[in-house]
């Protein structure tokens, strides 16, 4: 894979935890990925939000102990997330609590990309659904053959 990120498949994440110090938990499954070759990290803050004011801190992932696991990440990390972006995507964190933002490139995504570029077409689009839609499409999928199996799906 060249050094070139695919634009079309950068995505950004927020995940959440209950304090700086967690991220130790979560940065070896992030640098998994990275080994892998699943996603490129284009770049990373860590934020943290004061339970007394909410006032927010950036902290550089450098600067965290718990993320020393991503210190050997490949390729240059940085300077795409805006003090903007950060305040925008940092909003929805509760007070007291930590959250690592990344800009990431799905590169699992890079073969599906190149064919439907080749077909003269292009991944425009993606997003989350939300967890509470996921789960009930998922309860409605196992009740249905129950109601089938029991006369009641007609």
């Amino acid at each position: 894979m060249d050094g070139t990120p695919d634009t079309d498949l950068v995505e950004y994440l927020v995940v959440v935890v209950p304090d700086l110090g967690s991220l130790s938990t979560v940065t070896p499954a992030l640098a998994d990925l990275v080994a892998s070759a699943a996603i490129r990290i284009l770049d990373l803050v860590c934020v943290s939000k004061s339970a007394e004011r909410g006032e927010l801190t950036v902290v550089e992932f450098e600067e965290v102990e718990g993320m020393s696991a991503l210190q050997s990440v490949d390729g240059d990390v940085g300077g795409l997330l805006s003090a903007r972006d950060i305040e925008t995507a940092s909003r929805p964190l509760a007070p007291g609590s930590s959250a690592i933002l990344l800009v990431v490139e799905d590169r699992w995504a890079r073969a599906l990309s190149t064919a439907a570029r080749r077909a003269g077409g292009r991944v425009v689009g993606g997003g989350r659904v939300a967890r509470p839609l996921v789960e009930a499409a998922l309860e409605a999928s196992v009740r249905a053959p129950q109601l089938d199996a029991e006369g009641g799906g007609d």
